[in-house]
This record gives structure tokens, C-alpha cells and sequence, in this order.
């Protein structure tokens, strides 16, 4: 893969501020392209951004901040970001993070509704809307259709952001929800784990995407069929963002 089409999800690095530093540092590393996280609260990103030549196409953005659409779209806009990506659900109060968004069908159906409602405003501004998966939108409903169905499958103008370890974690294939929502995929997360003998959820079971067990070389010539603009580094929780980004640009180069 050519270094060119590697992004970065800067939330890999948000315990390594100061932002201008980590920018400094993925321009030096060769990389053209990041993807925000929050981007109300970037309010230097700009600047950065044009005194590094980095673009960010794509920004995620907290389901919460769709109450007040203009004033986030009008962020997004500020930046020239093209794709607008919520991460996941609001949470309920407290517990483990998977089990804070254990919902029924009928609560799946309603907040892929919920946010497909928001789809046509974000276009008419020249912005797409997304949805980012966890490992909790391949837990089996009762019915045998998975969550990640009962949210994308709303709207077909709701665009998908895959994330393809959190498949893998979430006992999925990435392969065939990659070619099953192949025209909706503007955007995928890279994120690797060291064996399948971890608890995949745990934060510190992640590594340099191709140091672990996913067979990259075969989910990535699926990806590159799809419409997907976009190939982002995430790791929740590195010791080292710049060993882990450094170790992944080789890596993906050689693939």
C-alpha cells in the first residue's frame, strides 16, 4: 500500500498532545491525511493542518453533538472535511464499555432511524454521514441479524466507516461484511491484534497493523474494490503512537 492512502485516527495519540507536535511528526513520517476525532474541540486544527500540508477528509463526530447539526456542520465545513463519521451510539451510565451499548433490536432499529434522519442535511452542505462499527454491532440478535444490519440498513445514504479489527474482535468475517456493504464504505479503520488468544477487547491486545494476526493482504484487496477514500491507523491505547504508526506504514508498504 502506498504511504499516500495511510491515514491516521488522531485519537490513537490523544494522550501525546500537544497537536501541533503529533501533526509535525505525521507530516515528517510521510503521511498527507488524518482523521479527526471531536472536531468542536480543535480549535487550533486548522492552522495545523496548512503548517504541516495535512488534509482531514473525515472527522468523527459524538451522536450527541447531531442536537445542535448546524453548529457541527459548520465546524466540519471550517476544516473542508467531505465525510462526517459517528463512532458509536450514546452510551448508557457506567459498566464496561461493550456493555454500555448492549441494546434490543427494536432500540438498534430506532437509533439507526434516528440517525439516518440526519443523512439529506449533511448532504445538502456537501457532507456525508457515517457510521463506525465496534465488536458490539456483530453481537446476534435474537432474530439472527446483527445490529450493524439494523443501523445501516435505514438508509441507504448512510455511509459505513468499517472498522475491520473491531470485526474481527466482534467474531465476524471483514471480509464478507466488507463486500456486503461495498457501495456504502467510504472509509475503513486498521487495527491489528497480537492473537487470537486475547480478549480481543482489551485495549493491550492491540499492535502494529501486520504484527498481529490479521491476513491483511487478503481483506485489504477486498476494501480497494469498495469506494473506500480513506485507510486509517487506530490503536486505543499505544505506549508509543510513533512506534506504532512507524511500524505500520512498513508493514502496509510491503503488502
Amino acid at each position: 500500500m502506498n504511504k499516500k492512502n495511510i491515514s491516521l485516527q488522531v485519537y490513537t495519540a490523544r494522550f501525546f498532545k500537544p497537536y501541533d507536535r503529533i501533526f509535525k511528526f505525521l507530516s515528517e513520517s510521510g503521511l498527507e491525511n488524518v482523521e479527526l476525532f471531536e472536531v468542536e474541540a480543535f480549535d487550533e486544527t486548522k492552522e495545523l493542518l496548512a503548517k504541516y500540508n495535512l488534509t482531514a477528509k473525515s472527522s468523527h463526530i459524538a451522536f450527541d453533538t447531531l442536537n445542535d447539526v448546524n453548529a457541527i456542520i459548520s465546524n466540519l465545513k471550517k476544516l473542508n472535511i467531505k465525510h462526517a463519521i459517528v463512532p458509536c451510539p450514546s452510551g448508557k451510565p457506567g459498566g464496561k464499555f461493550e456493555a454500555i451499548f448492549d441494546k434490543n433490536e427494536e432500540e438498534w432499529i430506532s437509533f439507526g432511524k434516528q440517525l439516518s434522519s440526519y443523512v439529506s442535511i449533511f448532504e445538502d452542505n456537501g457532507i456525508t454521514l457515517g457510521y463506525h462499527n465496534h465488536a458490539f454491532e456483530f453481537n446476534k440478535l435474537p432474530s439472527g441479524k446483527m445490529p450493524i444490519e439494523c443501523i445501516l440498513d435505514q438508509n441507504e445514504n448512510l455511509k459505513y466507516e468499517i472498522d475491520l479489527g473491531w470485526v474481527v474482535a466482534g467474531k465476524a468475517d471483514p471480509i464478507y461484511w466488507t463486500n456486503k456493504y461495498a457501495s456504502r464504505i467510504i472509509a475503513c479503520h486498521l487495527k491489528d491484534f497480537i492473537s487470537q488468544d486475547y480478549d480481543l477487547i482489551d485495549h493491550d491486545s492491540q499492535c502494529a497493523i501486520g504484527d498481529g494476526f490479521i491476513d491483511w493482504k487478503s481483506v485489504l484487496k477486498e476494501v480497494k474494490k469498495t469506494k473506500c477514500e480513506i485507510f486509517a491507523l487506530e490503536h486505543d491505547n499505544p505506549k508509543s503512537y510513533e512506534e506504532y504508526v512507524l511500524r505500520s506504514i512498513k508493514n502496509l508498504e510491503e503488502i
